[in-house]
């Protein structure tokens, strides 16, 4: 199997609702099989609203916060498959019960030993909070946790409401001083150098969970994937901004076979609006009409009046909005490109995972100038898939976003 894998870098509710319209709508005819949605939110609505729409965690960083993975009841047990060399966190919120929750920590202490405490509602993400009053049990439990496999997890209640806590199928530890009948929440995450992955959450659409507040976070999701080669060598991804606000679904097939079938190239684009280097293309090609001003060649591929000016964004996206036809047509079917360009929408083969270990840093210039120019591959940009781009951070300013998006909003509902 050759599955189609699209990557979003999720951050604002407000612009990327209209992108998960088209979304859903293309893993429903079977164009795209599954939707990585890595949660690099920055506000508490943003990150709320990502959690809700898109599902469960799949993979969560070190410094990620706990996560909703399931429930547990007298009648049913929670189970989960976690890859984690150590450090797995499991927070148990009792239903009716607010004064306390609890929290197991399965392979603390680089997997020597677990304990559990009882943790205040407000300061279960405050891990400065913890305290040595807090803990109800410990235990040494060497090598409890597998370095290499998943760990079965099974944390089950009896009918008198004592749970117990299973790892691989030993006993961890059972606790007669509990009462959890009336059942429980179940949260997750990893911690102290240990991110965690929930190998049985296989959804079409699933999160990726970074770590917050980071300036440049984008290389997590980079280094996720390279270090997982053999599992993602065969697959297609395509990687989009959460502010593609058109997309051609009727040509997204055929990107993906041209992607498919031109290893040559390492990056390829689509044609996007609102993107210097395409609305220099576009107007050679004739599909940017002289009235609209001159769209220059971007010095080295970045920046330029475009990427700056929020006037010169409103008029290109109001030319693209008034038009019938959405093809864009460039000089050729194929451009290709040998210098930096904006990243809004591309495709790699997975198979080329095996160079794209990231460090921090700036992921557009390694994708499109470093790593094409070591490898000897160029880049290119396929003129006949386009989407739309709704604005870069220079535009921010005086730009009509909700004007846009509600335009933008109305043409999705008009073709889907």
């Amino acid at each position: 199997m050759t599955p189609v894998i699209l990557v979003t870098f999720a951050g604002r509710q407000k612009r990327m609702e209209i992108l998960t319209k088209y979304i859903r709508k293309a893993i429903n005819d079977g164009i795209i099989d599954e939707w990585h949605i890595w949660d690099f939110t920055r506000s508490t609505q943003d990150n709320e609203w990502v959690t809700r729409e898109f599902g469960p965690a799949r993979y969560m960083r070190p410094e990620a916060p706990y996560q909703l993975k399931g429930s547990v009841t007298v009648r049913s047990s929670f189970r989960t498959n976690a890859k984690i060399d150590h450090d797995l966190h499991i927070a148990v919120l009792p239903n009716g019960e607010a004064d306390n929750y609890y929290e197991f920590v399965v392979g603390g202490w680089v997997n020597t030993h677990s304990v559990l405490r009882s943790v205040k509602p407000g300061e279960l993400n405050n891990f400065a909070s913890r305290n040595e009053a807090a803990v109800i049990w410990s235990k040494s439990t060497p090598g409890v946790l597998s370095p290499s496999l998943p760990n079965q997890v099974v944390l089950s209640i009896d009918s008198a409401g004592i749970p117990t806590l299973q790892v691989n199928g030993v006993i961890v530890g059972t606790w007669p001083e509990l009462n959890l009948s009336s059942g429980a929440s179940v949260m997750v995450r990893g911690g102290w150098g240990a991110d965690l992955e929930l190998c049985d959450v296989n959804a079409p659409v699933r999160r990726y969970v970074g770590n917050p507040n980071e300036k440049l976070p984008y290389w997590q999701a980079y280094d996720y994937y390279a270090k997982r080669l053999e599992i993602f060598s065969s697959a297609v991804f395509l990687k989009c901004d959460d502010d593609i606000v058109y997309l051609d679904i009727e040509k997204l097939n055929e990107f993906i076979e041209f992607r498919r079938a031109n290893p040559n190239y390492f990056v390829v684009s689509a044609n996007v609006v609102n993107n210097g280097v395409c609305a220099y293309l576009q107007q050679l090609g004739g599909a940017l009409p002289d009235e609209l001003g001159h769209f220059e060649h971007p010095p080295g591929g970045f920046g330029g009046s475009l990427w700056q000016s929020a006037e010169r964004a409103t008029q290109l996206h109001d030319f693209f909005l008034e038009k019938n036809d959405k093809h864009l047509p460039l000089p050729n079917k194929v451009v290709e490109w040998k210098e930096r360009q904006s990243i809004n929408f591309i495709s790699w083969l997975g198979k080329d995972l095996l160079h794209m270990g990231l460090p921090k840093g700036d992921d557009e210039y390694a994708l499109t100038v470093d790593l094409p120019t070591f490898l000897d591959r160029p880049t290119a940009i396929y003129a006949d898939f386009t989407v739309s781009h709704l604005s870069f951070g220079p535009q921010e300013h005086g730009l009509d976003v909700d004007r846009l998006i509600n335009a933008y909003d109305a043409l999705s509902s008009s073709r889907l």
